[in-house]
């Protein structure tokens, strides 16, 4: 009898399973319709329901239209569900202006922000988002040690785009932190700001720029292109097995605000210590 029990309870649930599998594959062969998605970014009475059509217009070939830019703006602004406004910061990062930095900004700020999912966004959005009045903002967050890591390391990225003593100096201190993530982003942003290659050694970037300074030089002489990093994708074989599975894959690019870059509307495949 105990064998017949958990059998049909067996049987119930792998029922279940089945049913579940062929539902999400049944959502992949009819996917989310524009309107559908939009209706759910409005919907102000179901914070995830807003969050996934965000996300989606977001991740359409039609989420730079004006009046979602707008949308996603009122939104980092004004919701009040963390979610929703990091998914809005997203948005804004992949289809907003350089003023929209200055949007962005505040949020990274963990003094207000506690949330963690917001300060992420923020701090990935403004490696896209190219605006030299946030530094300061960039800064405070690689700074500050009670920050987690993964916010730190994003920050150290976003400021390989701007050539300032200040920075190079603030990323050099970066190079000491106890967290290897935070270490190597640091040293790739030096590398792309100045053509050297130091590594880790927070010791040889500073001997190297003091003599620079010494010798009246320009130790960003050698900068190379910034692009902002993205995510890449390395195809499995049961990739191919989840079919219905649609994937975005974006290529490093210049951040909108920089020479060379803008929005995107569709994807593609403090002191001067050294004076």
């Amino acid at each position: 009898m105990k064998f017949v029990a958990l059998l049909a309870v067996t049987g119930v649930c792998m029922s279940s399973c089945v049913v579940d599998d062929f539902n999400n594959m049944a959502e992949g062969f009819s996917p989310i319709s524009p309107t559908q998605a939009a209706i759910m970014a409005v919907d102000q009475y179901n914070a995830d329901e807003r969050r996934t059509g965000i996300t989606l217009l977001a991740n359409s070939t039609f989420g730079g239209a004006p009046e979602y830019v707008s949308l996603y703006r009122d939104y980092v602004l004004e919701d009040s569900d963390p979610l929703v406004r990091a998914a809005s910061i997203k948005a804004l990062a992949r289809f907003g202006t350089s003023d929209d930095a200055l949007l962005i900004a505040p949020w990274l700020d963990i003094r207000t922000e506690s949330s963690a999912q917001v300060r992420r966004a923020s701090a990935i959005a403004l490696q896209r988002l190219h605006n030299p009045a946030v530094i300061n903002t960039l800064l405070l967050s690689l700074r500050n040690t009670e920050e987690e890591g993964q916010v730190r390391a994003s920050v150290a990225t976003a400021l390989g785009q701007y050539p300032e003593n200040r920075v190079f100096i603030a990323l050099i201190s970066a190079l000491q932190a106890p967290d290897l993530a935070i270490d190597l982003s640091a040293a790739q942003s030096l590398h792309s700001l100045t053509g050297q290659v130091f590594g880790i050694d927070w010791d040889a970037w500073f001997e190297w720029g003091e003599l620079i300074v010494q010798e009246r030089g320009d130790i960003f002489e050698h900068m190379a292109k910034y692009e902002y990093p993205t995510y890449q994708h390395q195809e499995r074989w049961w990739d191919k097995l989840a079919f219905w599975e649609y994937r975005i894959h974006e290529t490093p690019g210049s951040p909108s605000g920089i020479e060379g870059g803008g929005p995107r509307s569709t994807y593609d495949e403090e002191e001067d210590v050294l004076q």
